[in-house]
């Protein structure tokens, strides 16, 4: 749905309207329940469907073959055939063309020989049209190997990169954090590494309530992760639709030279959250935000959480959370995800549902998503249950593509209430050439407003098991040279 006259999908974000219909992007009808693809006990074997143009035309070039080979035996006898068996379409050969010697009593009949073709071409099209149709168009996210009962299996996981993404394990998994020491009470962190700095981004700090001022989206930068320097505003001027001292959970992506801030604000006109988006030339702003909310699914209560995840061939994904949960509400939330323009202010085709609440631990809650490939394996990390309860934590589920399906591969939490705080949450990746590390909140929010510091953790990825807590403290200093502009 567009946001205004002249603005389509491909040009902003999608504005799901209060009276739009759920099933808008998403089919939830009775036989594309959305809550089933993620649920690992009704998913099948992964396999990823050809496309429709493959098969079609596996299936032409099958039935052309079949049916001049028996106008060739007809015309000229078993000596012009070739010995090359025809393929049949389950197991398509590479594309080959023939030259054949064509006799007269071939050219002869060459009109019923034609009609022959075309009505073997009509048929096998209609029935591989007919059968792609019918299957299920998203593979299952069940790693191969593993039973459908099976919550732990052997994952597709390659030999590379095992220095980087096989790291020690965590000492003590139950306290594996070390705190950020940036001196600001922040949630909902992100780092972003880009001109021979990392820049932190966190949630509005708490406002003065004299003055009633804080900052909507604090940044502060170090070239070390150990010094940092005081936080200041990346985004001074909020949008019309947002109201102070509601913006959440930032994330900033590079396309080209421009910088994309994406938030969540509180939109007061609808009583909902929406993502917002703003553009600067540098990563600490000012950042100047559009007027309209980038993705607001009115419908579903609500749009929270953006965060970027780029895949190995550069496509941008925005993946969020639908805000079902809003006001209280018991109603199971969603992950989703959809693909970006490449100027990352607008959207591509339709949302696609990641993953939805199936396990005990998560409630009717599942929040805050972000992925990482490790090996060409797709991971999808989020939080689960209410923010400010112990049962809140950080799960991570295994995805057959950045458009899903999503399934989790343990009935538990990668991380819970431990020896460093109750309820951690919040959680994002930073990735570089050294390895994998989580961002996260140490601690629940409570009614008293504690202070949230920021935790990091170094996360490996073992191809029998999949994602652990690491050993390795933060990301090392950087090497100014190897930094992008």
């Amino acid at each position: 749905m567009s946001r205004g006259p002249g603005r389509g999908h491909e040009e902003r974000g999608v504005t799901l309207v209060q009276t739009a219909d759920v099933s808008d992007g998403v089919d939830v009808s009775d036989d594309a329940d959305v809550s089933d693809v993620s649920d690992v006990a009704e998913l099948a074997e992964l396999d990823e469907a050809a496309p429709v143009a493959t098969a079609v035309d596996t299936a032409v070039d099958t039935a052309v073959d079949t049916a001049v080979d028996t106008a060739v035996d007809t015309a000229s006898g078993p000596s012009s055939r070739s010995s090359v068996a025809v393929p049949s379409v389950e197991e398509p050969a590479p594309a080959r063309r023939r030259r054949w010697p064509l006799s007269g009593a071939f050219v002869s009949s060459a009109l019923g020989r034609t009609i022959t073709v075309i009505a073997v071409v009509a048929v096998v099209v209609a029935v591989v049209i007919v059968a792609l149709h019918s299957s299920d168009p998203h593979p299952a996210a069940v790693p191969p190997g593993s039973t459908p009962t099976e919550h732990h299996s052997v994952l597709p996981f390659g030999a590379s990169s095992q220095a980087a993404t096989e790291p020690p394990a965590a000492v003590n998994p139950l306290a594996p954090g070390v705190t950020v020491n940036t001196g600001q009470d922040q949630s909902d962190p992100f780092v972003l590494e880009a001109r021979g700095h990392y820049y932190l981004y966190t949630s509005n700090t708490t406002p003065n309530f004299t003055t009633n001022i804080g900052m909507n989206v604090p940044v502060a930068s170090s070239t070390d992760f150990t010094t940092w320097s005081a936080a200041t505003d990346a985004l001074p001027v909020l949008p019309p639709w947002a109201e102070k001292n509601f913006t959440w959970a930032p994330d900033v992506h590079q396309f080209g030279s421009t910088y994309v801030l994406y938030f969540t604000g509180f939109y007061a006109w609808g009583n909902e959250q929406c993502i917002g988006d703003a553009t600067s030339t540098s990563p600490t702003g000012p950042f100047t935000a559009e007027s309209r909310p980038f993705i607001c699914q009115s419908a579903l209560y609500g749009s929270i959480d953006p965060r970027v995840f780029t895949d190995d061939d550069g496509t941008n994904w925005m993946l969020w959370k639908s805000d079902e949960n809003a006001h209280g509400q018991p109603n199971p939330t969603i992950l989703w995800s959809q693909q970006l323009t490449a100027n990352g202010l607008g959207l591509v085709g339709l949302p696609n549902s990641l993953l939805t609440p199936d396990e005990p631990w998560q409630g009717s809650i599942v929040e805050a998503p972000d992925m990482v490939e490790v090996n060409h394996a797709y991971w999808l990390l989020y939080s689960a249950n209410w923010f400010n309860q112990p049962a809140y934590g950080i799960g991570m589920a295994f995805c057959a593509s950045p458009s899903g399906p999503c399934a989790d591969t343990s009935d538990q939490p990668l991380l819970g209430t431990n020896l460093q705080g109750q309820g951690p949450g919040e959680a994002s990746f930073f990735r570089n050439a050294a390895g994998i590390w989580m961002l996260y909140s140490p601690i629940r929010a409570t009614s008293t407003f504690p202070d949230r510091p920021v935790d990091i953790t170094r996360v490996g990825f073992a191809p029998s098991t999949g994602p652990y807590l690491a050993a390795g403290g933060p990301p090392g200093a950087i090497d100014p040279s190897s930094s992008s502009p």
